[in-house]
């Protein structure tokens, strides 16, 4: 079977790109980019994969198991989460992102011009903690990869071409 690397540094970079793309919409949009942020995210976590296992069945003309695909879609999402990660801390670094703790206050303020009581808000914020710093993006990375790999499964569903690996194998 040829070597599946290309392909999910591809996927990889793709996810990279729109998610930081996603986080800088999520960052500087208000309420609007937020929701715009919401849906961009879905459409990035679908996206990786999805060119991973395109560019995989496309270049070597074959289908894969799903459970190739899923891996793929996984490797993909996962590889791109940290090198975005890694981009986010620097951005913050250099005062380009605002940091967690600027985050969590611009949350904090969104919640109290929304009305919402107190009890609410620290709720909110308490959930908010839990996707913050390394832990979180841990968290984030568990979370991206297993969406990842559902991605990319339906994805070697969807770009069937030539032979099927298993035929291929057989011969």
């Amino acid at each position: 079977m040829p070597s599946k690397s290309q392909s999910v540094l591809l996927g990889a970079a793709v996810y990279t790109v729109a998610a930081l793309i996603t986080g800088f919409i999520a960052i500087n949009g208000g309420t609007a980019g937020g929701y715009l942020a919401s849906a961009l995210c879905c459409v990035s976590a679908l996206l990786g994969p999805f060119v991973a296992v395109w560019h995989y069945t496309s270049t070597n003309r074959l289908t894969i198991p799903a459970g190739t695909g899923a891996g793929m879609g996984a490797a993909a999402i996962a590889l791109g989460g940290i090198v975005s990660y890694g981009i986010t801390l620097l951005l913050q670094a250099i005062n380009v992102y605002p940091s967690d703790t600027e985050l969590m206050d611009r949350q904090r303020e969104q919640l109290i011009t929304q009305g919402l009581e107190p009890e609410q808000i620290e709720q909110a914020m308490q959930m908010g903690e839990m996707f913050q710093g390394v832990g979180g993006a841990l968290l984030n990375l568990v979370i991206a990869a297993l969406i990842g790999a559902v991605a990319g499964a339906i994805a070697a569903s969807v770009f069937k071409k030539g032979a099927a690996v298993d035929e291929l194998d057989a011969v």
